[in-house]
């Protein structure tokens, strides 16, 4: 019976592990698609004036336009605007998942730091022994100083982007008087500042081997 429990401990293990790996993958991804299309979105808004004849070339690209007064009209009739607020939703897509997938990710890495401990209990590994340590005591005893903090960097990098352009957007339409795009910019701009403050909280509050050793204290018996 022992045996059989340990088994299922350890398939147990294994498959949480594989499944948080596919998710650590997914965050990365999102995070590096984040950062670039709040950067296209930045030249986008302070550089208009060379960025989208660019963007405009890139369109008629994609159309096989080549005509020059077809390209001229493409240029003066391109809603900008509406461009500008689907870039501004699909900031917020990613700004939604990338806390989703990072909140994901950093709770089952805890929770498979605190899944070792009870594995090598279960299994009477002693305790100078490395099975089943991997992402609990091995890796926080032997740490980069470097990996402590790569949390601070991505979490401030992101903020500084956001706030750039953010803040570009809503200071351009309130020097036009645009009071709808703005409206807009504040609905949409709101939300994205929420889930932000989620990722950057519980990034620098859940990188932590403290959260491995809560999770054991709260769960152990008698525990308040």
């Amino acid at each position: 019976m022992a045996f059989e429990r340990n088994e299922i401990l350890a398939a147990h293990y294994q498959d949480t592990y594989e499944l948080t790996y596919r998710f650590w993958a997914q965050r990365n991804r999102l995070f590096v698609s984040l950062l670039v299309l709040i950067g296209l979105a930045i030249v986008l808004t302070y550089r208009p004036n060379d960025a989208n004849p660019i963007f405009i070339d890139f369109v008629a690209k994609c159309l096989a336009v080549s005509d020059t007064g077809r390209m001229s009209e493409l240029q003066h009739s391109f809603p900008f605007a509406i461009l500008h607020d689907v870039l501004l939703m699909l900031i917020f897509f990613l700004t939604v998942n990338l806390f989703h997938r990072s909140l994901y990710v950093l709770r089952n890495f805890a929770y498979l730091g605190a899944l070792e401990r009870e594995l090598r209990i279960a299994l009477e590994i002693e305790p100078h022994d490395l099975a089943f340590s991997r992402e609990g005591d091995f890796y926080w005893k032997d740490r980069p100083q470097m990996l402590a903090t790569n949390k601070y960097v991505y979490v401030l990098l992101l903020g500084v982007l956001l706030i750039g352009f953010l803040g570009g957007r809503m200071y351009q339409d309130f020097h036009a008087s645009n009071w709808l795009l703005l409206t807009g910019d504040l609905i949409v701009g709101l939300p994205i500042a929420l889930y932000y403050g989620g990722y950057a909280g519980y990034t620098l509050k859940l990188d932590s081997s403290r959260i491995i050793t809560q999770a054991h204290t709260e769960m152990s018996p008698g525990a308040s």
